[in-house]
């Protein structure tokens, strides 16, 4: 499998894009709400599977080396590591097993999101920062907070995704 130099660019554009989104931020609750999920839906996708994989690892990797590596031990690190799970599974979903329907796709792209990143948040919050917060504390501050606008998130990437690929194509 060799990428071409246009697809290489556009996996730098998207990675480019899902990071500086990270910079647009709402604070609210442990961890702030950004557009990410939005380019992270893009990727899935717009690209091949392997391709969504390395775009939000180069993604993940630049975000770390930007904000420093204590990010890791950041209750919204999982959520940044649920991305290349949620890029790479739409792609596989949508290329391989040929799903046509996109909402239900970037649905369960934003519930993988929410399955690996609150665990991740829990573990940070109640492990390492000792604030020892309820299972519904948790359910509320990794899920419920977030739901609206991802949902909101999800419909723009569709949108965006159906304009785009007239033109990819």
């Amino acid at each position: 499998m060799t990428v071409r130099t246009r697809e290489m660019t556009r996996m730098s554009m998207m990675a480019a894009l899902t990071v500086i989104s990270s910079f647009i931020v709402i604070p609210l609750g442990p961890v702030a709400i950004t557009l990410q999920t939005l380019f992270v839906l893009l990727t899935g996708l717009l690209f091949l599977p392997h391709l969504a994989f390395y775009t939000q690892l180069l993604a993940v990797v630049m975000t770390v080396l930007l904000k420093g590596p204590q990010i890791i031990l950041g209750p919204s690190f999982g959520f940044l590591l649920s991305f290349i799970v949620v890029a790479m599974l739409i792609a596989w979903l949508k290329t391989k097993k040929g799903w046509k329907n996109l909402y239900l796709l970037v649905l369960i792209g934003i519930g993988i999101t929410y399955l690996i990143g609150t665990p991740y948040m829990a573990f940070v919050l109640n492990y390492i920062l000792n604030l020892q917060m309820t299972p519904w504390q948790m359910l509320y501050s990794g899920v419920f907070i977030f739901l609206p606008g991802d949902l909101l998130k999800a419909f723009l990437a569709i949108l965006v995704y159906k304009s785009i690929n007239r033109v990819l194509i």
